[in-house]
């Protein structure tokens, strides 16, 4: 009886992890995340920011929960690096979500990522 709780649970969870996406690769967004590009840099323009830094940091901290081999996402780059990175990319792609952009950052930030505490100096940000 002992091992077939932790065996549930660890069950559970590798069926959650599995069906993150639907069949068809989708995958539902929540809050600031569905904000286009074209309302973020609005919101820019009238220093209306604090959500969408908010939302950066909740999505690069659940990235590098769930990333194998990843301490932080954003290597060396501070929180206004990873802002600036996030307006270049909405200038260029103004109907894209705010959530698209923080994957695209991923994406491109991938192969520069710190994979261990050390190798950062022991903080995010």
């Amino acid at each position: 009886m002992r091992l077939a709780l932790p065996l549930i649970l660890g069950l559970m969870l590798v069926s959650a992890q599995a069906h993150a996406i639907d069949s068809s690769g989708n995958y539902a967004v929540w809050g600031t995340g569905k904000k286009s590009c074209f309302g973020f840099q609005q919101d820019m323009k009238e220093g209306n920011t604090d959500k969408y830094k908010h939302y950066m940091k909740g999505f690069i901290t659940a990235y590098n929960i769930f990333t194998d081999n990843t301490y932080s996402i954003s290597g060396n780059m501070n929180e206004n690096q990873i802002f600036e990175w996030i307006g270049s990319y909405c200038s260029e792609n103004p109907m894209s979500s705010f959530e698209a952009a923080l994957t695209s950052f991923t994406f491109d930030h991938y192969d520069n990522r710190t994979k261990n505490a050390r190798a950062s100096g022991g903080t995010a940000w």
